[in-house]
């Protein structure tokens, strides 16, 4: 797999954020900090524990109101939620064109384009973005990670 595995991690946090990248992709290094700061800023506002955290970060989602919308937080915090609390697949499409190596970019596009009608089955901002982060976790366990 060589560096494409830790790449392609990137496709999840990606989908719905807006992580500063300087001149192509982040090290792996890099993104799990960035990550870490994310997590820091948004789980405070929510009743979750570690533990359901760090379960998510795994790809395992617990049922539950507080760690939905702590999903919700991470893409506010990106900036990549509409003024309706929709997640902005184009916005998202657009950031992978402009950060991602070549080599990816295909397999990160193929992984929003598989998910981007998550978010049409619910009503609520919190369960738009926990249902899409959990179809992103469904393509592709393998390289999914979120804060």
């Amino acid at each position: 797999m060589g560096l494409r595995a830790p790449l392609l991690g990137i496709v999840a946090v990606l989908l719905w954020s807006r992580i500063p990248f300087a001149q192509g992709a982040m090290t792996r290094k890099q993104l799990i900090n960035s990550m870490d700061m994310m997590r820091s800023a948004c789980a405070p506002k929510y009743k979750v524990s570690t533990e359901m955290l760090d379960d998510l970060r795994k790809g395992i989602f617990a049922e539950d109101r507080e760690l939905k919308c702590y999903t919700m937080c991470i893409a506010k915090m990106a900036g990549t939620l509409t003024k309706k609390g929709e997640i902005s697949v184009q916005k998202t499409l657009a950031q992978l064109d402009a950060m991602l190596p070549p080599d990816i970019k295909e397999k990160a596009k193929e992984a929003v384009n598989a998910c981007r009608n998550a978010q049409g089955n619910y009503e609520d901002s919190c369960d738009k973005t926990f249902y899409s982060t959990k179809c992103l976790a469904e393509y592709d366990r393998e390289v999914f990670l979120f804060p």
